[in-house]
């Protein structure tokens, strides 16, 4: 059996930091897009923190061949993306190089000076297809122009082929995980050994000017409730999965969908614990939710709270108030769920006042963990074009935009702040909150069952692992 590939696709990882331990779901889904007509195989190596580009692609390239390499890039993995493509390049016969994802879609003509032959533009699950039948002969197109969503050089300028039109989530094929190996993915964050991601929905409404929204766009598209509990039923059958995350930004939106899933959940006997990866939004709970959620499975959840102060939050964009988020955290505790709040340090209107407000607001509120990362200007997000309009962006050293580093590097100027006094604000918030009395006494009084406690405990010095180097 040969094992010549018409295309690899790879995950690069991000060797620094605290990464999810998540199988590329992204991935998957284009492999199932692909593999009815092409030999596919896939290597993620976003939790191998040892990665060896060269030896790795040297395999690829050696062992199967491949006419077609994607790449996945994130912005945080562009670093790795960048000596593989620079060992590719090496080659005296090289594969055509292609790449997408959300860097790709904001950062179009930097990223394709790496060395890519095309770029694939927003969401890839028909473009990446018709790309394919191109490059192979298949193509019903005259012309590569015709195919939307695509960027390549051309007579030095860059091409743009024109906005992809957004997929039909109903009309995805089931992700062919059969690619991965799914023994290797652990995390201290779930309950049981094998979980798996799953969505219900694409595209966010809201306008926090902190995200990046390129890709997936600002209409919420959502599946019907009665396709994903047959996703998971398939996932508990074939692949042996014990739990499962939604890596959702708004599946509480749309409040038919979301207690119809959990009644499916029930009748269907699904009988397996699962979490929103991504959290809700505050203002998009409410009891019937909480409690629907909770009795259909769902055992954690977080919530973007971004800030204590209220015109901080303001400025951000998240159009919520202070006491939404109160209201949402008492939701929770009363059904006794994990939950984790996360706030953002280092906002360009943020003081040490209102630093100290957040500190305040998290012990306050006391949910079960707390992150306190420092803002990230990814490209597109609209803080990243302000900041650029100010002339405060620090270059474009894309390995530099992961805060999860201890003492990470600046990516920007701050207004008020200078960078060190971010970053002891960002140390005092963590110290502040688990370091407290307080927080040690509440988890043993909330205690849920000996096995969460160890569990929470592991998330907690994980999160916390920066302070031995602070």
């Amino acid at each position: 059996m040969s094992l010549d590939k018409d295309i690899v696709l790879i995950m690069p990882p991000v060797v620094e930091g605290f990464v999810m331990a998540n199988p590329s779901l992204g991935l998957a889904y284009l492999a199932a897009i692909l593999e009815p007509a092409y030999s596919v195989d896939v290597f993620d190596y976003n939790i191998d923190k040892n990665f060896n580009p060269h030896d790795i692609i040297e395999d690829i390239l050696t062992t199967h061949k491949p006419k077609v390499i994607g790449l996945s890039l994130t912005t945080l993995n562009v670093p790795q993306a960048e000596k593989i493509v620079e060992i590719i390049l090496q080659q005296d016969e090289r594969p055509i190089l292609i790449a997408g994802g959300p860097h790709a879609t904001a950062v179009t003509e930097e990223t394709l000076a790496i060395g890519f032959d095309y770029l694939v533009i927003g969401e890839g699950d028909n473009t990446i297809l018709e790309l394919m039948d191109f490059i192979f002969g298949r193509s019903s197109f005259d012309k590569i122009d015709d195919i939307d969503g695509l960027a390549f050089k051309r007579d030095g300028g860059v091409v743009y082929t024109g906005k992809r039109e957004m997929t039909d989530m109903s009309k995805l094929p089931l992700p062919a995980w059969h690619y991965f190996d799914l023994d290797k993915y652990s995390s201290v964050a779930v309950k049981n050994k094998r979980c798996m991601p799953i969505m219900a929905s694409r595209g966010c409404p809201d306008l926090c000017k902190f995200c990046y929204k390129g890709v997936f766009g600002a209409k919420l598209r959502v599946r019907e409730p009665e396709s994903l509990v047959e996703e998971i039923l398939y996932l508990k059958e074939n692949f042996k999965i014990d739990e499962f995350v939604f890596l959702d930004e708004n599946i509480t939106t749309k409040k038919d969908f979301i207690l119809k899933f959990c009644d499916l959940l029930i009748e269907k006997e699904v009988n397996l614990p699962w979490f929103l990866g991504s959290g809700v939004r505050v203002d998009r709970v409410d009891d019937e939710i909480v409690g629907a959620m909770k009795r259909a499975g769902c055992y954690r959840t977080s919530l973007g709270v971004e800030s204590g102060n209220e015109q901080i939050l303001k400025d951000m964009g998240k159009k919520i108030t202070k006491d939404q988020v109160r209201n949402a955290v008492a939701l929770f505790k009363k059904h006794r769920y994990e939950l984790t709040l996360y706030f953002l340090l280092g906002y360009p209107t943020e003081t040490k006042e209102t630093a100290q407000d957040t500190i305040n607001f998290a012990i306050e509120l006391n949910p079960d963990l707390a992150q306190f990362p420092v803002l990230t200007p990814f490209p597109g997000s609209e803080v990243h074009e302000y900041l650029k309009s100010k002339d405060l962006l620090i270059g474009s050293n894309w390995g530099d935009y992961n805060t999860f580093i201890p003492n990470a590097n600046p990516t920007f100027k701050h207004p008020n702040l200078t960078w060190e006094e971010i970053l002891e604000l960002k140390r005092k918030a963590y110290k502040s909150f688990y370091f407290r009395p307080g927080y040690a006494f509440s988890q043993i009084i909330n205690i849920r069952s000996i096995s969460d406690v160890r569990r929470l405990w592991k998330m907690v010095f994980s999160f916390l692992g920066f302070l031995k180097s602070s």
